[in-house]
């Protein structure tokens, strides 16, 4: 990777040897030259931010490109100056971001650090505008602090320009700007303050908070001025969305100080406390005992309330809250993610809550939502922060037990009229909720399930299926008649007729491939057998559900023939070294082969020296390191009574960075439980890398609420932990 230029001239810059996201950086120069230009300013700084600084990604072409516009901007040469001011701020936080996360890999280290020192040839560029009285004169100002604020950043900043604008009256808020940005450089700002401007004591105050202090004196100062500092907060931290969310992402100790203090909060201030609860372990419990004191108020509006303690934690008060909070909604109402709307229930969601952490009273609430709400057919169910699904598939995924009451209260809501777009409906997901419990608990719900075929015909016919309802066979018949596969391995599963399970393969099963893999009742039937051997072909699939059904399908035809594993393993062999998902799948197949001595000795071997370079050669892809590949490859060689290869430093690597990745979590903790009956060295090194984590106060990622995943997380943890410490 080339090293970051600090040139700020474009044509000097050799952009195609430099990367974005989405390949060489040839076009940048073009997007940079938009920027002067009013009809293309707009979609140039969108090209920028996507491909320059993709999701906060830093490339090597970022730094180059970030100081050219830096150049541009500063020389006043840009058609929309706040907005390109705002981009090189995101650039700022995207260092800052990457420099927090303690880096290992040298590249990456040495790219970030090249980019913390374009950050300081940016500051000197923009530092003129701090005369100006637009946008980009407070951007300019807090820029001089962002580049100069690392440990490893140059104190060369020159804060005349800053003191200067700083004194300026009447003050606004490019004065505010700079005042912050003086006071998170050190410096003082008691000359500024002398008149005793109440904005710009706020955005000193603010900026001594936002650098992690916890002054008594700010703090209820901030509690005081609360009304003032929502609206000195925008012009000293560009483009933040509210205060709380802001005070939350910036200091979580000071956050949840000040909004337990507000006397009454608003949504934003609860919405902020959530973010202190998700964001930070030392600091959520007293942030959750203010949600519950406000949700014991009266007055307070359940579905906010809902919105809130469903992601804490789930500790006896809480779900406590939730079933007395799901028990005053009445009705539901509607959200919106993006361009699309759709239904909801805060009782639908407070129900769910309830039903991971546990609780048994969850199917009462979820009873009454299906039962009353007229959009119970197409409810979304709030599953993370931000994430919303199905509620059928939702319950499916939770393994929702059955309940008389759930039963009724199901069969009640498909009853109910379809919503205006089929989109919406999610009787599919219902009925497939219906037919995952036992048949003698929805014996009644049969005949409604049969009435609709017609708008659910795989889920229906799953169900009938599940059911053993042959009864239903003609009519599964007529349905699928036009060729429907779904409904055709339906009517082959009741009759179990081989013409039948023909019939399926006729009509091009596509996009069911797995199930008919997993359904087909004879597998030494000739024509089956033929067909898993085009689903194998000769290289691995570029789709994770085309690689499962290709592992599916090797694992059947070497069932049927022996000598089938020796002709696939070199697609089995491809499968697994490439890294990609179902990677667990594909190793377990092949530790199968190996046990039944499916394979010569020599691929054994193969497998074996595979296994280890996964652990020790990080397999990527467009997305980056591919974590769960490296730990399961370790988790395969122990399973074989191997050494894992490398040094305890890499293992503790491999363990740590697993456990912090939510798709690997579950994986890399089955690693180091295995590895605490390990060599002294190795435990040692993962016990500090896991000490490291459990002691820290940011939370792990999560695929659902954060929280709640990651005290589940800790609780599998410590005792690993203790472990591997013992001596």
């Amino acid at each position: 990777m080339n090293s970051a230029h600090r040139n700020t001239r474009v044509a000097e810059i050799d952009w195609p040897t430099l990367e974005h996201a989405y390949g060489d950086a040839s076009d940048v120069p073009g997007w940079i030259e938009g920027l002067g230009d009013a009809e293309k300013v707009e979609e140039s700084l969108h090209e920028l931010w996507g491909a320059v600084l993709h999701q906060g990604t830093l490339y090597d072409s970022t730094a180059p490109a970030m100081t050219s516009i830096a150049a541009a901007l500063g020389a006043r040469q840009t058609a929309d100056a706040e907005n390109t001011a705002w981009l090189l701020l995101m650039f700022a936080d995207a260092v800052r971001d990457y420099e927090q996360v303690g880096l290992e890999d040298p590249e990456t280290v040495a790219l970030v650090r090249s980019a913390r020192e374009s950050l300081i040839g940016i500051a000197q560029l923009v530092r003129p505008l701090i005369s100006d009285d637009g946008p980009e004169a407070a951007a300019a100002a807090l820029l001089q602090a962002a580049a100069h604020t690392h440990p490893c950043a140059q104190r060369t900043v020159d804060s005349a320009a800053l003191a200067a604008r700083a004194g300026s009256r009447p003050a606004g808020y490019v004065e505010q700007a700079c005042v912050a940005a003086l006071t998170t450089l050190g410096a003082d700002v008691s000359p500024a303050l002398a008149d005793g401007d109440p904005g710009l004591a706020m955005a000193a105050t603010l900026a001594r908070i936002a650098v992690g202090g916890n002054q008594t004196r700010d703090l209820d100062a901030l509690v005081r001025g609360w009304e003032l500092a929502v609206e000195v907060v925008p012009n000293i931290a560009f483009g933040v969305g509210t205060l709380p969310e802001w005070l939350s992402a910036v200091n979580s100790g000071a956050a949840a100080h000040v909004l337990a203090a507000l006397p009454v909060p608003d949504e934003a201030a609860i919405s902020g406390l959530v973010d202190v609860v998700i964001g930070s372990r030392s600091n959520a419990a007293a942030a959750v005992r203010r949600l519950l004191a406000v949700a014991a108020l009266p007055g307070t509006e359940p579905e906010t309330m809902i919105a809130a303690l469903r992601q804490c934690p789930p500790t006896p008060e809480v779900c406590d809250a939730l079933v007395a909070l799901a028990e005053q909604v009445t009705d539901g109402g509607t959200a919106t993610i993006g361009s699309s709307a759709f239904d909801t229930d805060a009782r639908s969601d407070a129900a769910f809550a309830l039903l991971r952490a546990g609780d048994g009273r969850w199917s009462r609430p979820m009873a009454q939502a299906l039962l009353t709400n007229p959009a119970a057919r197409g409810l979304m169910v709030a599953t993370s922060v931000s994430g919303r699904s199905a509620l059928g598939h939702a319950l499916i995924r939770e393994h929702a037990p059955s309940a008389t009451m759930l039963v009724a209260a199901i069969l009640q809501a498909l009853r109910r009229d379809p919503p205006a777009d089929p989109s919406r409906d999610g009787a599919g997901h219902l009925v497939t909720l219906l037919a995952s419990w036992p048949a003698e608990t929805v014996v009644g719900a049969l005949p409604q399930v049969r009435e609709l075929l017609g708008v659910a015909p795989k889920a229906v016919a799953d169900a009938l299926t599940a059911w053993g309802d042959t009864a239903s066979i003609d009519r599964l018949r007529e349905a699928g008649g036009s060729g429907d596969a779904a409904v055709l391995l339906a009517v082959a599963r009741l009759t179990m007729d081989r013409n039948d399970f023909h019939r399926v393969l006729d009509a091009d099963p596509r996009y069911m491939e797995s199930a008919v893999l997993e359904l087909w009742a004879d597998h030494t039937d000739p024509r089956f057998l033929d067909w898993c051997r085009s689903l194998v072909g000769t290289d691995p699939a570029a789709g994770v559900y085309q690689r499962g059904d290709q592992l599916t399908a090797l694992r059947i035809l070497a069932e049927a023939d022996s000598g089938a594993a020796v002709t696939g393993w070199p697609v089995l062999r491809s499968l697994i070294d490439a890294g990609t998902e179902p990677i667990e799948d594909a190793i377990r197949l092949a530790l199968d082969w190996r046990a039944q001595r499916l394979l010569p000795p020599e691929a054994h071997t193969d497998f074996e020296a595979l296994l280890a370079d996964l652990v020790v050669t990080d397999r990527t892809n467009y997305s980056g390191p591919l974590v769960k590949t490296g730990v399961a490859a370790a988790v395969a060689l122990l399973d074989l009574g191997l050494p894992l290869p490398g040094t305890p430093a890499r293992v503790a690597k491999l363990v740590a960075r697993a456990v912090t990745d939510e798709w690997a979590r579950d994986l890399g903790l089955r690693l180091a439980e295995r590895l605490t009956v390990t060599s002294a060295p190795v435990r040692r090194a993962v016990a500090k890398k896991l000490r490291s984590l459990v002691d820290r106060d940011e939370r792990f990622d999560s695929t659902g609420d954060i929280a709640v995943e990651d005290e589940r997380a800790l609780a599998r943890l410590r005792p690993i932990l203790h472990d591997l410490e013992a001596d």
